[in-house]
C-alpha cells in the first residue's frame, strides 16, 4: 500500500480532492487532512509565521508516513520550505516524492515589482469562484450566488490570511530549491490566472529532480477539472521510486 497525502490550498478544504476519490488505484491509501489555512478554521493560523513547521507536524501524524505528498497552490510553498530546510540540515526529506500543483514561485526578489500586487489580489475572488463552480459539479450554482460565496470566502481569509500568503510568496526566492533532491512533478495550467504557468516551469527547472507538466487549457484546479488525468499523473509519480529501484537507474519516470 502506498500512502499519498493531499494538501489543499488557502481557503479550501480536503473536499477539493473529492472528484478524485473514484479514480485512485486500490493500492493507494489517500490522506487529505484539514490544514490550518483551510476554510474550516483559519482564524488560529492568521498570525502564524511558520507554516512549514505546521506542515511537518501534519506529515508526521500520517500513520506509517507519507510516500508521496501532493501540495496545491499555497500549500506548495510551505512544502518547498520544509524540504529545503531538511536538505540544508542534511536530514531525510521524509517523503519519496512530491507533486506541486499550480505553485507560486519566483527565484529572485527582483521578480516582485510593485505592480504585481494589485492584479494578484484582484484575481483571488475569481479563483475562489472557479473552485466553487467546479466543486458544484452537476448542480450548477447561479453566477451571482457563486460570486457572493467567493467574496465571503475571501472575507473569511481576510487581510491576515492574505498577508500570510503574500509573505510566503515573497519568501520563495529564499528557499534553497537547488538542494532539494526529492523527485518532484510540477503541474501548471496555461489558463491559470492566479498561479502563472511560467512559474511552474521555472520551479521545475530549478529543482534538481523536477519535471514539469503544463496543461493546455488547464486552470487552477486540475483535480476538479480533470480528475482522471490528475490521478493518473500522481500514480505515475508514485510509481517512480519503485520503477527506479527495479531498473537500478537514477532516471525518474514521470508521465506528463
Amino acid at each position: 500500500m502506498r500512502r499519498v497525502v493531499l494538501l489543499h490550498g488557502l481557503g479550501n478544504s480536503g473536499a477539493i480532492w473529492s472528484a478524485c476519490a473514484a479514480h485512485w488505484r486500490p493500492d493507494v491509501e489517500v490522506h487529505a487532512p484539514e490544514l490550518p489555512w483551510g476554510s474550516a478554521g483559519i482564524a488560529g493560523w492568521r498570525h502564524e509565521r511558520d507554516s512549514a513547521a505546521l506542515l511537518a507536524e501534519v506529515l508526521a501524524a500520517v500513520p506509517g508516513g507519507a510516500d508521496l505528498v501532493v501540495a496545491h497552490s499555497f500549500a506548495s510553498m510551505p512544502l518547498l520550505e520544509l524540504l529545503g530546510r531538511r536538505a540544508v540540515a542534511g536530514d531525510p526529506p521524509g517523503v519519496a516524492g512530491a507533486v506541486l500543483v499550480n505553485p507560486f514561485y519566483r527565484p529572485s526578489a527582483d521578480d516582485f515589482p510593485w505592480a504585481m500586487i494589485a492584479p494578484l489580489l484582484a484575481s483571488f475572488p475569481a479563483t475562489m469562484a472557479e473552485g466553487v463552480r467546479l466543486q458544484s459539479g452537476n448542480r450548477p450554482i447561479d453566477p451571482a450566488l457563486r460570486a457572493d460565496i467567493a467574496q465571503r470566502l475571501c472575507e473569511f481569509v481576510g487581510p491576515y490570511g492574505w498577508l500570510r500568503f503574500l509573505d510566503a510568496y515573497l519568501s520563495t526566492p529564499l528557499v534553497p530549491v537547488h538542494t532539494i533532491g526529492t523527485p518532484c512533478l510540477v503541474i501548471g495550467g496555461d489558463r491559470d490566472t492566479t498561479a502563472d504557468a511560467a512559474e511552474a516551469r521555472t520551479l521545475a527547472a530549478a529543482l534538481p529532480r523536477g519535471r514539469e507538466s503544463i496543461r493546455t487549457g488547464g486552470g487552477h484546479f486540475p483535480m476538479l477539472a480533470d480528475p482522471v488525468w490528475f490521478t493518473g499523473a500522481v500514480h505515475d509519480v508514485l510509481d517512480g521510486p519503485a520503477e527506479r529501484a527495479r531498473s537500478g537507474s537514477g532516471a525518474y519516470p514521470v508521465g506528463t
